[in-house]
């Protein structure tokens, strides 16, 4: 139980810091492809890290959508400090 617990430490400080970084790679007014690369990179690591532990359509379908939704937020951080640059 203590070792699910740490992993999903690891794994929620990891999110955050990524957001974090994908922010700043915005507000430093880096070019579009840099603010691509975080939200690519991950949803392909847990594309492949769902399809190798998921056994249900269900529960394969439902982690791609979650991993597709962070993606998103990731991309839309960098836009964020992007346009907050730029104003």
């Amino acid at each position: 139980m203590a070792t699910i617990i740490i992993i999903g430490v690891v794994i929620i400080g990891i999110t955050l810091g990524l957001g974090f970084w994908s922010y700043l790679l915005g507000k430093r007014n880096q070019s579009n492809f840099v603010g691509t690369i975080i939200p690519i990179a991950y949803f392909v690591v847990r594309t492949v890290l769902v399809v190798t532990t998921q056994n249900t359509t269900h529960g394969l379908v439902s982690s791609l959508v979650g991993s597709l939704l962070f993606s998103l937020v990731y991309y839309g951080l960098f836009a964020w400090g992007k346009y907050r640059t730029n104003k």
